[in-house]
């Protein structure tokens, strides 16, 4: 048996508002009609959130005039956008076997007729499994890209995002820095305090540098005890003031775990150059790593 579709839809004329409120029996939608036939197969061809709600989108614009669709959901980065927004809209909550969907918003220039909203419906349940299908495969991959331990994305994440940076600062002509870090001393905190304390002081080093960086910065755990931050349109001497703030702020971290102790990270960050491959770029930051540690580290060299 087919479970049911639980919506909850606000449709916004010009001079009122009302709300719809129940429950959508997939068992009930009707699937018939060849364009929806042809939808239900296109969504079945991709897990790709982005490519399904685009293909949702030109099939709401075709039968309904939809001018808008916006998406969200809970998961990081589960905010989507497309088209222009228009004054009258619906949305939509969705969820299915339990499971929480996100909320799904149609704006066009004229008010919602209740059949347009009944067909609207129809169309939904045939989005559904599909989206909660991609919603788990966006899971599982943000599950792999992430390290369980600080949070933070790790070292494939990095590549991938590193790849998209680097073509990015190439193509608009803007600016593309990264800063390595690493944490000075680190075995010294596991040999003397256990690798249990270790896990604090690397947790606690994380969630000062994420406190500190902008919006627009990502983090990575590159590995062990050492940090990537990529800093998109920041130059060389943004990065440097960048650099400094997170080591200062991991300096008077000063209690970790309950115990009193003084935590210090070495830095190093440059900026990206003409003729540079994204292998340069993270390889001159972490050379300015190393000449950070061998000057006697808790410092930031850029290069």
């Amino acid at each position: 048996m087919n479970p049911n579709l639980r919506t909850h839809a606000m449709t916004e004329p010009a001079n009122e508002s009302r709300a719809i409120e129940g429950k959508v029996d997939v068992t009930k939608a009707d699937f018939s009609d060849s364009r929806a036939f042809q939808l239900s197969s296109l969504l079945q061809t991709t897990l790709e959130l982005e490519q399904q709600l685009e293909l949702f989108m030109h099939e709401g614009r075709l039968s309904f005039g939809i001018s808008s669709l916006h998406y969200e959901h809970s998961a990081p980065d589960c905010r989507l956008n497309m088209g222009n927004e228009q004054p009258q809209s619906v949305h939509y909550d969705l969820s299915v076997h339990g499971d929480n969907l996100g909320r799904i918003r149609f704006t066009r220039g004229k008010p919602f007729t209740t059949r347009e909203l009944d067909a609207l419906e129809n169309l939904l349940c045939i989005l559904v499994y599909p989206l909660r299908n991609a919603l788990r495969y966006r899971q599982a991959l943000d599950q792999a890209l992430r390290d369980p331990l600080t949070g933070v994305q790790n070292r494939s994440a990095f590549q991938t995002t590193m790849e998209r940076e680097f073509d990015l600062a190439r193509r608009q002509q803007v600016p593309l820095s990264l800063i390595v870090l690493d944490i000075d001393h680190f075995k010294h905190f596991n040999d003397n305090y256990g690798h249990s304390f270790g896990d604090d002081v690397l947790k606690a080093v994380t969630a000062s540098a994420e406190s500190t960086i902008r919006r627009s910065d990502m983090i990575f755990r590159y590995g062990g005890e050492e940090f990537v931050i990529v800093a998109s349109h920041t130059d060389l001497e943004g990065a440097a003031l960048l650099a400094e703030r997170i080591r200062r702020n991991i300096e008077a971290l000063g209690t970790v775990g309950g115990r009193e102790i003084c935590i210090t990270a070495s830095l190093g960050a440059t900026e990206l150059k003409a003729g540079d491959s994204a292998a340069d770029l993270f390889d001159r930051a972490d050379e300015a790593l190393y000449s950070a540690k061998s000057q006697g580290r808790n410092q930031t060299v850029i290069n």
